[in-house]
């Protein structure tokens, strides 16, 4: 049988998501695997290319509004303004200073999870954080968000070692870290669970 595999943020919605978005990410995801280049795939490159750009540059806003965008991705103006709005926001605030991080590959259950962060960064108070962007429209729903940072979290050895998760939806500026009372067992088993649904869903699919 098939390797399946999906990336964190994709896994989270698909596990906060309801019956109806659960299919939709399954459609995508089947979309992207059968048609190299598919819009779903391109749609943010840009703007998150412009972003790892953009930490790094004496004017972020400068390196954020450069990029140029086509005409034939219904939606992408608006959502890379939206997008640059909210990270600048989140970036001023924050200043924070960029650090390497990396990528890895986390097993749950039948179900391979791509854990790569955006970003990597340094506080000004000195902690270290292993950054996902969640930039999409739709507010991030905080059941997705904790998939994302215990992800994040189960690696994080790999990826900065010592830091930790911070997701940050980003056109709303807002932060989520993992609250310090999470019930790491209960939430594993759930992940667990849910990554055994998205994998008889996706092979369910490919029957129908």
């Amino acid at each position: 049988m098939e390797t399946v595999a999906i990336n964190t943020a994709s896994f989270a919605e698909y596990a906060a998501g309801d019956r109806r978005r659960r299919t939709e990410i399954i459609a995508s995801q089947h979309d992207r695997a059968r048609v190299p280049g598919h819009n779903a795939t391109l749609f943010y490159r840009p703007i998150l290319a412009a972003i790892h750009t953009a930490v790094s540059a004496q004017d972020p806003e400068a390196a954020l509004t450069a990029i140029p965008v086509p005409d034939d991705l219904t939606g992408q103006a608006r959502a890379f303004a939206e997008v640059t709005t909210g990270f600048l926001h989140w970036w001023r605030q924050t200043k924070a200073t960029p650090i390497p991080t990396a990528t890895t590959t986390l097993r749950v259950a039948d179900l391979d999870v791509e854990v790569a962060p955006h970003l990597g960064i340094r506080t000004r108070q000195g902690a270290h954080h292993a950054v996902l962007l969640y930039l999409k429209e739709a507010p991030l729903p905080r059941d997705a968000a904790n998939a994302a940072l215990r992800l994040l979290q189960i690696r994080m050895s790999d990826l900065i070692p010592g830091a930790t998760p911070l997701v940050v939806d980003v056109r709303r500026a807002k932060e989520h870290r993992l609250p310090k009372n999470t019930n790491t067992t209960t939430l594993d088993a759930w992940l667990t669970a849910e990554a055994s649904a998205y994998t008889s869903h996706w092979h369910g699919w490919l029957r129908s």
